[in-house]
């Protein structure tokens, strides 16, 4: 048995706990929902047409650093209800690390099998470090890339070993609605599924970390102004303007 897509913050609390990740249902109205595909739809073509996209194994796209490319990206990550299911992965005062998309194209090869820890040297402590959300901008399915996962891995507290033969382990789908968001602890093994559809595949990864861990992304160096001079006081936390007890204060201040 796997995670099913659950309503319950509950329930998506005992799967991320159980299998490593959970599956929510759609927390945006139909309105924000199509805003914000439409966006990334907009953002994305227009990268391919200027020259600027970043293509990867065939025919997937990732589009990089979302907060300076739509207002709808800020409201995304800052979603109440993924946040409350965020913090008990995380903890207090968790970070926003990086937010980007990754496009599954027809014919695009699927990922190497890994877990988003990467950077932390074993071995692991009993918790996660980091976790990622992916928003299923369409019904993601088995056929046209879903994000495919090791279900339980989470708890093996290490990457996969290449030289065991465990980049060739058994993964299984996640499968969900547009609109959906899987949650998955940053040990989970997964990876990108392979996409044999004629038509493209959309999802943002909005990722976070605990407060003490370095954000992938450094907002103070490459955030435009005008987004940092609108955000509120969730948006300024989660992008590291806030101290973490004794960490990030300024003259010994919070």
């Amino acid at each position: 048995m796997y995670a099913t897509v659950t309503g319950s913050k509950q329930k998506a609390i005992r799967d991320l706990q159980e299998f490593g990740y959970c599956i929510l249902e759609s927390p945006l109205s139909r309105t924000e929902f199509k805003l914000l595909s439409t966006r990334l739809t907009e953002v994305a073509e227009q990268e391919r047409e200027d020259g600027t996209a970043f293509l990867y194994d065939g025919g997937n796209q990732r589009v990089f650093s979302l907060l300076n490319k739509g207002e709808e990206f800020e409201h995304c990550v800052q979603e109440p209800s993924t946040l409350d299911v965020m913090e008990e992965v995380l903890g207090f005062n968790f970070l926003l690390s990086s937010t980007h998309a990754n496009i599954a194209g027809p014919g695009g090869s699927p990922m190497n099998v890994h877990a988003d820890q990467t950077f932390a040297r074993p071995p692991w402590p009993p918790y996660a470090l980091v976790a990622n959300s992916m928003w299923m901008l369409d019904d993601f399915t088995e056929e046209n890339g879903a994000t495919r996962v090791v279900p339980g891995s989470h708890l093996l507290g290490r990457q996969p070993d290449y030289d065991r033969g465990e980049g060739d382990v058994e993964t299984v789908p996640v499968c969900g609605p547009a609109g959906s968001v899987m949650i998955f602890d940053g040990r989970l093994w997964h990876q990108t599924g392979a996409n044999v559809t004629g038509r493209a595949r959309h999802g943002i990864l909005n990722y976070y970390c605990r407060g003490y861990v370095r954000q992938q992304q450094n907002f103070f160096n490459g955030l435009k102004p005008e987004v940092a001079e609108r955000s509120g006081p969730r948006m300024r936390r989660l992008l590291g303007f806030e101290n973490y007890f004794s960490l990030g204060l300024t003259d010994g201040l919070s």
